[in-house]
């Protein structure tokens, strides 16, 4: 998967879980829910909090992901060990989140350990490009 791709893939699963968490939202507190200004403030059950935590983590994650598979992209990185890292990342990243869903502690490490290590793959490699060129 080339970082351009990765990062497409990416924003998908982000806006994918942007859209649980609006819609059970709705389906909680019902459709004037979404349309008031004045929403008062609601106790979450344990589901709508782990929907809640996993867009969070997603929105926070991408402060490191993102970075790295732009400049990946704009460095023209394609070689096999990059491009198997970047599909690592967005797998690692859906199954983080969908496994936050579940609410089985510690499963969704290995959906975050994914998406940070290769990452942490891809940033070396950048790294490394863009040393050997300067």
């Amino acid at each position: 998967m080339t970082p351009t791709f990765a990062l497409v893939i990416f924003a998908l699963v982000t806006m994918t879980a942007l859209t649980i968490e609006i819609v059970y939202g709705y389906v909680t507190q019902g459709f004037g829910y979404g349309f008031s200004s004045n929403r008062p403030i609601i106790e979450k059950t344990a589901l709508g909090l782990r929907i809640q935590r996993a867009y969070q983590n997603q929105v926070e994650s991408a402060a490191y992901i993102v970075p790295v598979l732009a400049g990946a992209a704009l460095a023209g990185l394609e070689a096999p060990g990059v491009l198997v890292a970047c599909a690592v990342i967005v797998l690692g990243r859906a199954a983080f989140v969908l496994l936050y869903y579940t609410g089985v502690p510690f499963i969704r490490i290995l959906g975050f350990t994914c998406g940070s290590l290769g990452t942490l793959y891809v940033a070396i490699q950048l790294i490394a490009t863009l040393g050997a060129a300067a």
